[in-house]
């Protein structure tokens, strides 16, 4: 775990930090700096040494026979010599301001204003310039305004305790505005980084698809360090392969892959600037996730110091992070998704298997049960039995036929196979074509039809739609008791026409309307009735003429199937007939 902590006393934040988590042992390098720069800035090491009480303090040195990794850096940047030419400016200024109010005011408000600038200074310049402005405010106070004018030297020995007094003042007052003004930018800089971490994984929780999970994830990292950068994902055989780039395509040499490689196998940091393998043209990030290293990121930076602090390299790790886990999430849900089509397809595999299996056998078992008694018992039987084993083996044989037909009917509707070729046909003319499928079946059962005379032609499908009439018709025969009438009904609506058959059977459960037309539905109320097709190939069929089907339950029982079926254009007229 890498904490980053930002305060005045790095001391006493350490110490602070360690005693909320209960730690007893503080590890510390050894202070490089010199022995004279230690005697009068403080090191860190002997404050955490007296204020450590119960805590123990461990001062380590590094391997000197150890040349540490050189970090590719930028040139040394050049002394910014405007802010002493501020402080020099201020100072000026200030001395003006103070030789036009010596006639009016005493020396110690004076001091005042060159205190302010000094402050002025301080918030606008690095340290340096504002101890450069509290040393010249001493010089010009006692160069102008202390006598003997104009000279350095002191007539009073008083006044030397004024300086001192005066710069010990400044210079603490300078050091302490500096301080804040890097309080003020350190925080700037945490809320940039928090916003920047923010924004991308809000972007990312809102994005789907590995795909574009990497291309938001390749824009932000962009957009903050810069440079060229590249995620690379392992592909099937564990290698690595870019799969988003600033530069489609992305060309990495073999060193690169390598090093690549190499830091998703061992899930560390590698390449330049770091420990690893430095000699590489670009840094490799493992994407480390819950569920192991689920890629690499690589960067090539245009700017040699982008990550010289730590507080960059930490917000490049908390990118990375993210970055992982986004990337997990989203083949977390395509193996959920390929999960659930596999379970999907099973479901319909087994549903299928189990329905056309039952009517597959019970059809075949009534043929042969047919075939069979009159094979063997054939000479000894009447000719009215022999007709009624026939008849029964037609029935079961046209079963069968319907069976087969649903699924291939299905299949090609799937595969978009269907063409639906359009005529003008009379709705009355198709019905009675359906009705004639089912002579035998309907035997006494009242069939009640309400077909307007007028009633236009429709342009359709002969073939389709009377299939539509068939599976609705058969439907009803199955859920309905002999003697329960059916009602077929034709009217025009709007500029299309509107079928319905309707019957008086247990009707469907409440809420499930919409479900009778999904594949391999069937109902509860009578078991074993068929694959559960019929219904599904009538949508498939109405919808691919431009219309829509729907299921109604009836008040006293029973439901209702209506279609529509578009009429927009009017019929042909027939010509005059030439007597």
């Amino acid at each position: 775990e890498t904490v980053i902590l930002s305060a005045p006393r790095m001391s006493d934040e350490i110490l602070s930090y360690a005693r909320s988590r209960n730690v007893s042992k503080i590890v510390i390098g050894k202070p490089g700096r010199p022995l004279w720069k230690r005697l009068l800035l403080g090191s860190i090491v002997d404050a955490l040494v007296r204020g450590s009480g119960d805590i123990d303090i461990y001062v380590i040195s590094g391997d000197r026979e150890t040349e540490p990794t050189r970090r590719p850096r930028a040139r040394p940047r050049p002394i910014g010599w405007p802010p002493y030419g501020l402080a020099v400016g201020s100072v000026v200024a200030a001395t003006a301001v103070a030789w036009a109010m010596v006639p009016r005011f005493e020396l110690s408000n004076v001091i005042m204003v060159y205190l302010l600038a000094v402050v002025a200074v301080s918030m606008r310049t690095p340290r340096g310039a504002s101890v450069l402005a509290s040393i010249l405010s001493v010089v010009a106070f006692d160069f102008f305004f202390v006598p003997p004018y104009f000279t350095f030297a002191v007539a009073d020995s008083q006044y030397l305790l004024t300086f001192a007094a005066m710069l010990v003042v400044a210079l603490v007052v300078s050091g302490l505005t500096v301080r804040v003004r890097g309080q003020a930018e350190a925080a700037a800089d945490r809320e940039r980084r928090t916003s920047a971490v923010y924004a991308m994984s809000r972007e990312l929780a809102g994005t789907r698809g590995i795909q574009q999970l990497l291309d938001v994830s390749l824009r932000h990292l962009a957009e903050v360090f810069g440079g060229r950068i590249v995620l690379l994902l392992p592909d099937a055989t564990g290698g690595l392969e870019p799969r988003a780039s600033m530069l489609a395509p992305f060309y990495l040499d073999q060193n690169d892959k390598a090093v690549a490689q190499w830091a998703f196998d061992h899930r560390q940091m590698a390449g330049a600037g770091t420990d690893n393998l430095p000699g590489a043209q670009m840094l490799f990030v493992p994407l480390m996730a819950s569920r192991g290293t689920v890629g690499v990121l690589g960067m090539r930076l245009g700017q040699a110091r982008v990550l010289d602090t730590p507080e960059q390299r930490h917000l490049l790790e908390t990118f990375a992070s993210q970055i992982a886990l986004a990337i997990e999430r989203g083949l977390l849900a395509e193996e959920a998704q390929a999960a659930h089509v596999r379970a999907e397809a099973e479901r319909l595999r087994n549903a299928l298997l189990s329905s056309v299996s039952h009517d597959l056998r019970t059809p075949l078992a009534s043929i042969t049960g047919g075939v069979s008694s009159l094979l063997e018992s054939g000479d000894s039987l009447d000719a009215e039995t022999q007709r009624e084993l026939l008849r029964t083996v037609h029935e079961e044989a046209e079963r069968l036929n319907r069976l087969v037909q649903n699924l291939l009917e299905m299949t090609r509707l799937e595969s978009g196979a269907v063409q639906v070729r359009k005529d003008w046909h009379s709705i009355e003319e198709l019905v009675g074509a359906a009705l004639g499928r089912f002579n035998r079946r309907l035997g006494q059962r009242p069939i009640v039809t309400r077909i307007p005379a007028d009633l236009p032609l429709v342009a359709l499908d002969p073939v389709l739609i009377e299939q539509v009439l068939v599976n609705l018709l058969d439907n009803a025969l199955k859920y309905t008791p002999p003697e329960s009438p059916i009602e077929i009904a034709a009217r025009v609506d709007g500029d299309g026409v509107t079928v319905e058959v309707a019957d008086r059977g247990p009707g469907l459960p409440p809420g499930e309307e919409r479900r009778v037309f999904d594949k391999f539905y069937r109902g509860r109320a009578v078991a074993d009735r068929g694959v559960g097709l019929g219904l599904a190939i009538c949508q498939g069929i109405v919808e691919a003429h431009g219309g829509r089907i729907w299921a109604e339950n009836r008040p006293g029982g029973g439901v209702t199937f209506r279609f529509t079926l578009a009429g927009k254009d009017p019929p042909p007229r027939m010509p005059p007939v030439d007597e």
